[in-house]
């Protein structure tokens, strides 16, 4: 149980790259997302994203304890879950793929309001949720610009 826990909450080992290991796990999602989720129904990829949610909170609450860090740079599953909350109803083109990943990023980095706050909650449910509100930041900036015809 302790390895499939380090599997999900480390997404395949690549939160225990030495440095950046957030922006590093996004990057390798960046293969997942273009072919498997890029042509993906809205209702598949909304429930897998809400699915690939709970079951980070489960393993990253866990991590924590395997790790003994509140919460652990190797946990990078929430990174996964901003990116996909980022992407989400947004159509696909390698640009948006791509400007989708740096502002997921940015936002991660910077966790505004009420992202910052929501690192509080209890084991799981901090780790995952400011990524998630980090990534609806990210959505709401990737729809304005497509609306102003940036992307």
């Amino acid at each position: 149980m302790k390895l499939l826990i380090i599997l999900i909450s480390s997404f395949f080992y690549s939160g225990f790259f030495p440095f950046a290991s957030g922006t590093f796990a996004t990057l390798c999602f960046l293969p997942f997302y273009y072919f498997i989720f890029r042509e993906m129904s809205p209702v598949l990829y909304f429930s897998i994203t809400v699915g690939i949610y709970f079951i980070g909170v489960w393993a990253s609450s866990y991590a924590a304890v395997i790790f003994k860090d509140k919460d652990p740079h190797k946990v990078v599953i929430d990174e996964v879950v901003g990116y996909l909350i980022t992407m989400l109803f947004i159509s696909f083109t390698i640009k948006r793929m791509l400007v989708g990943f740096v502002i997921a990023r940015v936002f991660d980095i910077i966790k505004p309001w009420p992202a910052y706050q929501s690192q509080k909650l209890r084991a799981g449910n901090g780790i995952m949720m400011d990524d998630a509100i980090a990534g609806v930041y990210g959505n709401l900036v990737m729809w304005s610009l497509i609306f102003l015809g940036i992307i």
